[in-house]
Protein backbone atom coordinates (compact mmCIF):
# COMPACT_ATOMS: atom_id res chain seq x y z
CA UNK A 1 0.00 0.00 0.00
CA UNK A 2 1.38 3.32 -1.19
CA UNK A 3 1.87 6.29 1.02
CA UNK A 4 -1.32 8.03 -0.49
CA UNK A 5 -3.38 5.62 -0.27
CA UNK A 6 -2.14 4.79 3.93
CA UNK A 7 -2.45 8.77 4.51
CA UNK A 8 -6.38 8.76 2.49
CA UNK A 9 -7.67 5.52 4.51
CA UNK A 10 -6.48 7.18 7.82
CA UNK A 11 -8.24 10.76 7.15
CA UNK A 12 -11.32 8.76 6.64
CA UNK A 13 -11.08 6.89 9.82
CA UNK A 14 -10.87 10.22 11.39
CA UNK A 15 -13.93 11.55 9.72
CA UNK A 16 -15.96 8.59 10.77
CA UNK A 17 -14.40 8.68 14.13
CA UNK A 18 -15.66 12.48 14.80
CA UNK A 19 -19.26 12.13 12.97
CA UNK A 20 -20.13 9.01 15.30
CA UNK A 21 -19.09 10.90 18.86
CA UNK A 22 -20.92 14.32 17.31
CA UNK A 23 -23.78 12.34 16.79
CA UNK A 24 -23.91 10.50 20.41
CA UNK A 25 -23.12 14.28 21.74
CA UNK A 26 -26.35 15.25 19.73
CA UNK A 27 -28.47 12.55 20.80
CA UNK A 28 -27.30 12.91 24.87
CA UNK A 29 -27.37 17.03 24.27
CA UNK A 30 -30.20 18.48 26.88
CA UNK A 31 -31.40 22.26 25.02
CA UNK A 32 -31.38 24.31 27.94
CA UNK A 33 -35.06 26.49 28.16
CA UNK A 34 -34.23 30.12 26.62
CA UNK A 35 -35.36 33.34 28.42
CA UNK A 36 -38.26 34.06 26.09
CA UNK A 37 -39.00 30.55 26.48
CA UNK A 38 -39.56 31.24 30.11
CA UNK A 39 -41.38 34.12 29.85
CA UNK A 40 -38.40 36.82 29.87
CA UNK A 41 -39.14 38.50 26.86
CA UNK A 42 -39.30 42.12 27.98
CA UNK A 43 -36.28 44.44 28.65
CA UNK A 44 -36.29 47.00 31.30
CA UNK A 45 -37.10 49.89 29.55
CA UNK A 46 -40.12 48.26 28.41
CA UNK A 47 -41.33 47.30 32.28
CA UNK A 48 -40.90 50.63 33.29
CA UNK A 49 -42.08 51.15 36.97
CA UNK A 50 -43.67 47.68 37.13
CA UNK A 51 -42.50 44.81 39.36
CA UNK A 52 -39.86 43.20 36.82
CA UNK A 53 -37.54 39.70 37.33
CA UNK A 54 -34.69 38.88 35.39
CA UNK A 55 -34.12 36.11 33.29
CA UNK A 56 -31.42 33.84 34.71
CA UNK A 57 -29.40 33.38 31.51
CA UNK A 58 -29.22 37.00 30.35
CA UNK A 59 -29.23 40.01 32.36
CA UNK A 60 -30.91 42.05 29.71
CA UNK A 61 -34.19 39.99 29.41
CA UNK A 62 -37.16 40.52 32.20
CA UNK A 63 -40.52 39.63 32.71
CA UNK A 64 -42.71 42.36 34.33
CA UNK A 65 -46.18 42.50 36.09
CA UNK A 66 -48.21 45.25 37.52
CA UNK A 67 -49.96 42.61 40.33
CA UNK A 68 -50.12 44.06 43.95
CA UNK A 69 -51.47 43.02 47.10
CA UNK A 70 -55.24 44.05 48.26
CA UNK A 71 -53.75 47.12 49.75
CA UNK A 72 -51.65 48.64 46.40
CA UNK A 73 -48.89 48.10 48.33
CA UNK A 74 -46.85 45.04 47.24
CA UNK A 75 -45.59 44.18 44.42
CA UNK A 76 -45.85 40.25 43.65
CA UNK A 77 -42.92 38.12 43.87
CA UNK A 78 -41.51 34.98 43.74
CA UNK A 79 -42.28 32.95 46.77
CA UNK A 80 -45.23 35.01 47.66
CA UNK A 81 -47.74 32.63 49.41
CA UNK A 82 -50.89 32.42 47.46
CA UNK A 83 -54.33 32.12 49.01
CA UNK A 84 -57.40 30.03 48.08
CA UNK A 85 -59.59 33.23 46.92
CA UNK A 86 -56.43 34.82 44.74
CA UNK A 87 -54.87 37.10 46.99
CA UNK A 88 -51.01 36.93 48.03
CA UNK A 89 -48.73 38.14 50.48
CA UNK A 90 -44.70 37.36 51.57
CA UNK A 91 -45.95 36.54 54.78
CA UNK A 92 -48.72 34.01 56.47
CA UNK A 93 -52.26 36.09 56.83
CA UNK A 94 -54.30 34.61 59.92
CA UNK A 95 -57.48 32.83 58.99
CA UNK A 96 -56.62 32.73 55.15
CA UNK A 97 -56.15 29.27 53.06
CA UNK A 98 -52.33 28.96 51.77
CA UNK A 99 -53.03 26.69 48.54
CA UNK A 100 -49.58 27.07 46.40
CA UNK A 101 -46.11 29.31 46.44
CA UNK A 102 -46.02 31.33 43.31
CA UNK A 103 -42.82 30.41 40.91
CA UNK A 104 -43.24 32.81 38.24
CA UNK A 105 -44.84 35.86 37.18
CA UNK A 106 -47.58 34.50 34.82
CA UNK A 107 -49.19 33.62 38.04
CA UNK A 108 -48.67 30.06 38.52
CA UNK A 109 -48.06 28.58 42.25
CA UNK A 110 -46.89 25.07 42.94
CA UNK A 111 -48.84 22.92 45.25
CA UNK A 112 -47.81 24.02 49.09
CA UNK A 113 -46.20 20.23 49.42
CA UNK A 114 -45.67 17.15 47.21
CA UNK A 115 -48.93 15.17 46.04
CA UNK A 116 -46.86 11.64 46.51
CA UNK A 117 -43.65 11.01 47.31
CA UNK A 118 -41.96 7.77 46.03
CA UNK A 119 -39.21 5.80 46.88
CA UNK A 120 -38.46 3.37 43.45
CA UNK A 121 -37.18 4.32 39.67
CA UNK A 122 -39.14 6.11 37.25
CA UNK A 123 -39.62 3.13 35.26
CA UNK A 124 -43.59 1.44 35.34
CA UNK A 125 -44.80 5.15 36.50
CA UNK A 126 -47.02 6.22 33.60
CA UNK A 127 -47.87 9.85 32.90
CA UNK A 128 -51.44 9.33 33.01
CA UNK A 129 -51.41 7.98 36.63
CA UNK A 130 -49.46 10.72 37.70
CA UNK A 131 -51.62 13.22 36.05
CA UNK A 132 -54.55 11.63 37.27
CA UNK A 133 -53.15 12.42 41.28
CA UNK A 134 -52.85 16.26 40.21
CA UNK A 135 -56.44 16.18 39.25
CA UNK A 136 -57.77 14.71 42.17
CA UNK A 137 -55.52 17.30 44.36
CA UNK A 138 -58.12 20.15 45.65
CA UNK A 139 -56.66 21.89 48.84
CA UNK A 140 -59.19 24.29 50.03
CA UNK A 141 -61.78 23.33 47.34
CA UNK A 142 -59.64 24.75 44.61
CA UNK A 143 -59.31 22.62 41.45
CA UNK A 144 -57.41 22.38 37.54
CA UNK A 145 -53.97 21.26 38.98
CA UNK A 146 -51.64 19.88 36.71
CA UNK A 147 -48.73 17.85 36.41
CA UNK A 148 -45.62 19.74 36.34
CA UNK A 149 -43.52 20.19 33.29
CA UNK A 150 -39.92 20.31 32.36
CA UNK A 151 -39.80 24.04 32.37
CA UNK A 152 -41.72 24.55 35.27
CA UNK A 153 -39.88 21.92 36.70
CA UNK A 154 -36.43 24.27 36.20
CA UNK A 155 -38.17 27.43 37.59
CA UNK A 156 -38.61 25.45 40.92
CA UNK A 157 -34.73 24.60 40.82
CA UNK A 158 -34.08 28.63 39.83
CA UNK A 159 -36.48 29.78 42.85
CA UNK A 160 -35.79 27.15 45.38
CA UNK A 161 -34.49 29.34 47.98
CA UNK A 162 -37.45 31.42 47.62
CA UNK A 163 -39.99 28.59 48.07
CA UNK A 164 -38.45 26.84 50.61
CA UNK A 165 -38.16 30.07 52.82
CA UNK A 166 -41.92 30.30 51.99
CA UNK A 167 -42.73 26.88 52.74
CA UNK A 168 -40.64 27.41 56.42
CA UNK A 169 -43.31 30.09 57.27
CA UNK A 170 -45.87 27.43 56.79
CA UNK A 171 -45.09 24.31 58.10
CA UNK A 172 -42.60 22.81 59.60
CA UNK A 173 -42.43 19.43 58.22
CA UNK A 174 -41.64 20.00 54.77
CA UNK A 175 -39.02 21.13 52.65
CA UNK A 176 -37.83 21.04 48.94
CA UNK A 177 -34.85 18.36 49.65
CA UNK A 178 -35.10 15.27 46.70
CA UNK A 179 -34.90 15.35 43.50
CA UNK A 180 -38.21 16.67 41.57
CA UNK A 181 -40.08 14.01 39.16
CA UNK A 182 -42.01 16.02 35.94
CA UNK A 183 -43.89 15.63 32.64
CA UNK A 184 -41.28 16.48 29.97
CA UNK A 185 -42.89 15.60 26.21
CA UNK A 186 -41.36 12.48 24.39
CA UNK A 187 -40.92 10.59 27.53
CA UNK A 188 -42.99 7.72 29.03
CA UNK A 189 -42.80 7.75 32.24
CA UNK A 190 -41.88 11.59 32.96
CA UNK A 191 -38.32 13.25 33.88
CA UNK A 192 -36.20 13.80 37.01
CA UNK A 193 -34.65 16.98 38.01
CA UNK A 194 -31.76 16.56 40.41
CA UNK A 195 -32.95 19.65 42.84
CA UNK A 196 -28.75 19.96 43.39
CA UNK A 197 -27.41 20.52 40.10
CA UNK A 198 -30.36 21.53 38.42
CA UNK A 199 -29.99 18.72 35.75
CA UNK A 200 -32.37 16.51 33.90
CA UNK A 201 -32.28 12.54 34.31
CA UNK A 202 -33.34 10.49 32.04
CA UNK A 203 -36.57 8.42 32.28
CA UNK A 204 -34.18 5.57 32.89
CA UNK A 205 -32.06 7.23 34.98
CA UNK A 206 -34.07 8.65 37.84
CA UNK A 207 -33.08 9.21 41.64
CA UNK A 208 -34.44 6.40 44.06
CA UNK A 209 -36.50 9.42 45.66
CA UNK A 210 -38.27 11.98 43.84
CA UNK A 211 -41.24 14.32 44.99
CA UNK A 212 -44.19 14.90 42.67
CA UNK A 213 -45.95 18.33 42.38
CA UNK A 214 -48.89 19.76 40.64
CA UNK A 215 -49.29 23.41 39.80
CA UNK A 216 -52.18 26.07 38.67
CA UNK A 217 -52.63 28.93 36.96
CA UNK A 218 -53.97 32.31 39.43
CA UNK A 219 -56.59 32.96 37.45
CA UNK A 220 -58.47 29.21 38.70
CA UNK A 221 -58.70 30.69 41.75
CA UNK A 222 -60.82 33.84 41.20
CA UNK A 223 -63.16 32.84 39.09
CA UNK A 224 -61.24 32.56 35.71
CA UNK A 225 -59.68 36.09 36.12
CA UNK A 226 -56.41 37.15 37.54
CA UNK A 227 -56.36 40.20 40.14
CA UNK A 228 -56.88 43.27 38.33
CA UNK A 229 -53.42 45.01 38.47
CA UNK A 230 -53.71 47.77 41.17
CA UNK A 231 -51.10 50.12 39.75
CA UNK A 232 -48.91 52.01 42.56
CA UNK A 233 -49.61 55.78 43.15
CA UNK A 234 -47.64 58.61 44.63
CA UNK A 235 -48.17 61.94 45.88
CA UNK A 236 -45.87 64.58 46.11
CA UNK A 237 -43.77 64.31 49.77
CA UNK A 238 -44.21 60.36 49.31
CA UNK A 239 -40.79 58.43 49.12
CA UNK A 240 -40.42 56.57 46.04
CA UNK A 241 -39.59 52.38 45.88
CA UNK A 242 -38.51 50.86 43.05
CA UNK A 243 -37.00 46.96 43.41
CA UNK A 244 -37.45 47.74 47.27
CA UNK A 245 -34.95 50.30 47.32
CA UNK A 246 -35.89 53.67 48.15
CA UNK A 247 -34.83 56.37 45.96
CA UNK A 248 -35.76 59.40 46.34
CA UNK A 249 -38.87 61.98 47.62
CA UNK A 250 -41.79 62.76 45.16
CA UNK A 251 -41.77 66.18 44.17
CA UNK A 252 -44.14 66.33 41.04
CA UNK A 253 -46.93 63.98 40.05
CA UNK A 254 -49.37 64.07 36.95
CA UNK A 255 -53.03 63.79 37.99
CA UNK A 256 -52.65 59.91 37.74
CA UNK A 257 -50.32 59.76 40.22
CA UNK A 258 -48.44 57.44 38.38
CA UNK A 259 -45.65 59.24 36.90
CA UNK A 260 -43.64 62.41 38.12
CA UNK A 261 -40.51 63.45 39.50
CA UNK A 262 -38.47 62.04 42.02
CA UNK A 263 -35.01 64.49 43.73
CA UNK A 264 -32.56 63.51 46.43
CA UNK A 265 -30.22 65.64 47.90
CA UNK A 266 -27.03 65.24 46.42
CA UNK A 267 -24.79 66.90 49.58
CA UNK A 268 -22.27 69.77 48.85
CA UNK A 269 -20.10 70.29 45.56
CA UNK A 270 -19.22 72.95 43.62
CA UNK A 271 -21.50 74.94 41.44
CA UNK A 272 -19.79 73.28 38.27
CA UNK A 273 -19.47 70.03 39.50
CA UNK A 274 -23.26 69.40 40.69
CA UNK A 275 -24.46 68.95 37.78
CA UNK A 276 -21.52 66.39 36.55
CA UNK A 277 -22.46 64.27 39.95
CA UNK A 278 -26.13 64.29 38.98
CA UNK A 279 -25.34 62.83 35.63
CA UNK A 280 -23.27 60.09 36.79
CA UNK A 281 -26.50 58.90 38.85
CA UNK A 282 -27.90 55.21 38.06
CA UNK A 283 -29.80 54.34 40.88
CA UNK A 284 -32.94 52.52 39.89
CA UNK A 285 -32.34 52.59 36.13
CA UNK A 286 -33.42 56.48 35.86
CA UNK A 287 -32.46 59.34 34.00
CA UNK A 288 -31.01 61.64 37.19
CA UNK A 289 -30.40 65.41 35.95
CA UNK A 290 -29.51 68.98 38.42
CA UNK A 291 -33.01 69.26 40.04
CA UNK A 292 -34.64 72.51 38.86
CA UNK A 293 -34.84 75.26 42.03
CA UNK A 294 -38.77 73.94 42.94
CA UNK A 295 -37.48 70.36 43.51
CA UNK A 296 -34.60 71.18 45.22
CA UNK A 297 -36.04 73.37 47.44
CA UNK A 298 -38.88 70.76 48.19
CA UNK A 299 -35.71 68.80 49.40
CA UNK A 300 -33.20 71.30 50.98
CA UNK A 301 -35.88 73.11 52.73
CA UNK A 302 -35.01 77.10 53.24
CA UNK A 303 -31.39 78.01 53.40
CA UNK A 304 -29.57 80.93 54.01
CA UNK A 305 -31.39 83.93 53.03
CA UNK A 306 -29.41 86.02 50.65
CA UNK A 307 -26.63 84.14 49.85
CA UNK A 308 -25.06 81.99 47.18
CA UNK A 309 -25.27 78.41 48.96
CA UNK A 310 -27.57 76.42 46.23
CA UNK A 311 -26.99 75.56 43.03
CA UNK A 312 -30.42 74.21 40.50
CA UNK A 313 -30.77 73.74 37.31
CA UNK A 314 -32.78 76.93 37.32
CA UNK A 315 -30.14 79.30 38.65
CA UNK A 316 -28.63 79.63 41.92
CA UNK A 317 -29.09 81.58 45.36
CA UNK A 318 -31.11 80.61 48.07
CA UNK A 319 -34.27 78.43 48.99
CA UNK A 320 -37.25 80.68 49.90
CA UNK A 321 -40.82 79.47 50.44
CA UNK A 322 -40.96 76.79 48.34
CA UNK A 323 -38.46 78.46 45.20
CA UNK A 324 -35.11 79.52 44.16
CA UNK A 325 -34.20 83.14 44.70
CA UNK A 326 -31.05 83.95 42.94
CA UNK A 327 -28.33 85.50 43.88
CA UNK A 328 -25.53 86.75 41.26
CA UNK A 329 -22.39 86.29 43.40
CA UNK A 330 -22.12 82.82 42.98
CA UNK A 331 -18.53 81.38 41.23
CA UNK A 332 -18.40 77.37 39.34
CA UNK A 333 -16.34 77.19 42.61
CA UNK A 334 -18.63 78.12 45.13
CA UNK A 335 -19.20 75.09 47.31
CA UNK A 336 -22.73 74.78 47.55
CA UNK A 337 -25.44 72.21 48.72
CA UNK A 338 -27.77 70.90 45.68
CA UNK A 339 -30.28 67.71 44.48
CA UNK A 340 -30.55 65.28 41.79
CA UNK A 341 -33.82 64.44 39.90
CA UNK A 342 -35.20 61.93 37.80
CA UNK A 343 -38.95 61.03 36.46
CA UNK A 344 -40.21 58.30 37.36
Amino acid sequence: MNKNCKLTIGAMLLLTTAFSVAEVRAQTCVVPPTCEGLGYDKTASDCGGLAKLRCPFDDSKYFCTAYTDQDGNKAIAIGDIIYSDGTYSSEPVPLKKPVGILINLSGLILSTSPVEIQAQKCIGWGTNALTNKCNSYAPYGTSGWQYINKTQLYEVYTYKTQINNALAKLTSSYRLSKDLLGSCPGETYGCSLNLSTGRFNSSTDCSSTFDVFCVLDMSNLTGGTTPTPTPTTYKVGDTYVKDGVALGKVVEVDSTGMHGYIAISGGNATVGQASTNCMSKTAGGLNWSLANGAHTCKVLGTTNIGHCDTTTASGNGYCYSGSIHSYSGCSNDTLVGYACEAPF
